[in-house]
């Protein structure tokens, strides 16, 4: 991804809701792959996620700075890569928190979401 040097958040946004949803699963601490996608599924009923895509969704969220590599907790596989948010990151998740959440009361106004 090329994104803007800058750590405005706005500069990432709008974000691909795979790699939002990804910031989400690792909002609460460290995580790895396995745990992401049990995240994600969870989250998503009935939405099968395929490793390639997370892991492309992971790589360049490590590259835009939004992840970063972490220590495993005491006893952790050490085959496993576990990442965590940065700072930047919270800060582009709230970001789009909200401007999904701007969209959505948008959506309710126009009588979109009669049933939510």
């Amino acid at each position: 991804m090329n994104r803007p040097m800058t750590p405005d958040p706005s500069g990432f946004l709008p974000m691909h809701p795979l790699a939002f949803r990804v910031l989400m699963a690792v909002v609460n601490g460290p995580s790895f792959g396995m745990e992401i996608v049990q995240s994600i599924e969870a989250a998503e009923q009935g939405t099968r996620l395929y490793p390639a895509n997370l892991y492309r969704r992971i790589r360049d969220l490590l590259a835009d700075g939004l992840l970063e590599e972490c220590p495993g907790p005491a006893g952790a596989d050490p085959r496993r890569t576990y990442v965590r948010l940065t700072a930047l990151g919270r800060s582009v998740a709230e970001a789009e928190a909200r401007r999904l959440h701007a969209l959505a009361m948008d959506a309710r106004g126009l009588d979109l979401l009669r049933d939510a």
